[in-house]
């Protein structure tokens, strides 16, 4: 079983923590297996508005080939995003 840890913007019936006993072993499987339970995740990870985090350490690359392990623990942490940043004109002169 994966425990999963959920933002309050994704609470399931007032719960922020998801038991997911099916047999994942990615966290490709895991998004697979959530979205059946609550249908629409899969687009909120394929637009970037999450990220996750594999026992306490966030995984920054090949997200979805990141091994999972039953006991594991998984939280996803909703992306951030700042504003667009501004470059300075420099003229040719």
């Amino acid at each position: 079983m994966i425990t999963v840890r959920l933002p309050p913007s994704l609470a399931i019936d007032g719960r922020d923590t998801l038991d997911v006993a099916d047999d994942v072993r990615s966290i490709a499987a895991l998004i697979d297996a959530i979205d059946r339970r609550v249908p629409g995740f899969r687009a909120l990870f394929d637009e970037g508005g999450c990220n996750f985090a594999v026992n306490e350490e966030l995984v920054l690359h090949r997200v979805r080939d990141r091994a999972l392990r039953p006991g594991d623990t998984v939280e996803i942490v909703p992306a951030i995003a700042g504003g667009a940043a501004r470059l300075a004109r420099v003229s040719p002169d």
